[in-house]
């Protein structure tokens, strides 16, 4: 594997004189991104399906295509023809359409793993993969939801993690063992949580569900009598993506976060008050609330403090100015924070901002670590948590 001297000097032959004579330095090795090309392609999944009352309908296992490093998964959604009576979504549409997201390597090893569309769109908006003007798919222009639920949005499954130099793309060159990708359509009954709708329409949507394969070509050894970089850095770093629920009561509680061993990158409490909605969650989050690890406190942060680090690290919530007036933000609003979310990133250092990072705030832990929050919930309610890690094969710190 080059060293990161190698890897980061620029391309060319230097010269030196030693004991009076030139002598040719050995060529440096061009950097893996800089070799390579990036590459789109459909994957072949392309499935449409009519919401139905019974329950969530399963859309099935499918193969991804091997080629080159795997990068990310697009799924692009469009439902049509959904209407009448008087329907209402649920507060996390239009992403919660999807459901039961799955991607699993060729050895069966889930690398990602998300209960709804929600939930992926919240590791999108906060997981450091791009700039926060294009990390909040609320505010793509390709993004839409009317009155009758009928949308379109694009979600990526995370599984580079960065594109600065391609660390965390994985081999994907072996038709005969492939990744695979599971997806859900959600219930289209009407209900306080889990179904798209929370009043169904008379006719529900059609949802077409297409999917693409973003990656890295595979670089050729040399060009131009130049070595290449031939695979990403430190190859088979693997993130991870995982939801993990705990039920809270009201008052004092000690939740022990489960999914340690690994780098944690990034932290996504979503909090919802027992049959009630995230509206709610974010009325009951404990205030202050403490997060511990290995029974001392790293961090005690009243809600409100919590709330502006997301917005200074992202720029989402930001007040509006109109004329002399100033108009409070609206959560679940296109580009704002979302009710019942709270951040932790291990991604801002590099210029304050999530993502793109130099790696050096990630957390590291092992299967004994104690990680805990710790609060004063206002009422019973449902915690899920959203835990980014990082299994590190190689150098991998900038």
């Amino acid at each position: 594997m080059p060293t990161a001297a190698t890897m980061q000097t620029a391309g060319g032959t230097q010269q030196s004189t030693k004991n009076g004579k030139s002598a040719q330095n050995v060529q440096p090795i061009v950097p893996f991104i800089r070799a390579s090309m990036e590459h789109r392609e459909p994957c072949g999944i392309d499935v449409t399906r009519q919401l139905v009352t019974s329950g969530a309908q399963d859309l099935g296992v499918f193969d991804i295509p091997a080629y080159g490093y795997i990068r990310s998964i697009v799924i692009v959604v469009t439902a049509t023809g959904g209407g009448t009576g008087s329907p209402a979504v649920y507060e996390d549409a239009p992403f919660s359409i999807l459901q039961n997201i799955a991607l699993t390597e060729p050895n069966g090893a889930v690398i990602a793993q998300f209960n709804s569309g929600y939930e992926l769109y919240l590791a999108n908006k906060w997981g450091g993969y791009a700039h926060p003007l294009g990390a909040d798919a609320r505010m793509a222009p390709t993004t839409s939801i009317d009155a009758n639920g009928n949308c379109t949005f694009a979600l990526r499954i995370p599984i580079e993690l960065s594109g600065r130099d391609g660390l965390g793309a994985l081999p994907n060159q072996n038709a005969a063992a492939t990744f695979k990708l599971r997806l859900s359509l959600a219930s289209g009954a009407g209900a306080a949580t889990g179904p798209y709708y929370t009043t169904a329409p008379t006719v529900q949507p059609t949802v077409r569900v297409q999917v693409y394969l973003e990656a890295w070509d595979q670089p050729e050894v040399a060009v131009a009598g130049m070595t290449n970089q031939v695979t990403p850095p430190a190859m088979n770093t693997t993130q991870f993506w995982s939801a993990q629920i705990y039920n809270v009561g009201a008052g004092m509680q000690t939740v022990r976060l489960t999914r340690v061993g690994n780098y944690i990158r990034n932290l996504i409490f979503i909090h919802r008050r027992a049959a009630g909605t995230r509206v709610n969650g974010q009325t009951d989050w404990p205030d202050p609330m403490s997060l511990f690890l290995d029974a001392r406190a790293v961090d005690t942060a009243s809600k409100l403090l919590l709330q502006e680090q997301m917005f200074r690290r992202s720029g989402f919530g930001a007040r509006a100015q109109y004329s002399a007036v100033t108009v409070a933000e609206t959560k679940d609003a296109a580009g704002s924070l979302d009710s019942g979310v709270f951040v932790y990133d291990m991604t801002h250092e590099f210029d304050q901002s999530i993502g793109q990072e130099n790696r050096d705030l990630w957390l590291p832990t092992l299967g004994s670590t104690r990680l805990e929050l710790q609060g004063s919930f206002a009422n019973a309610g449902v915690l899920t948590v959203l835990t980014n890690d990082v299994a590190i094969a190689g150098p991998v710190f900038l």
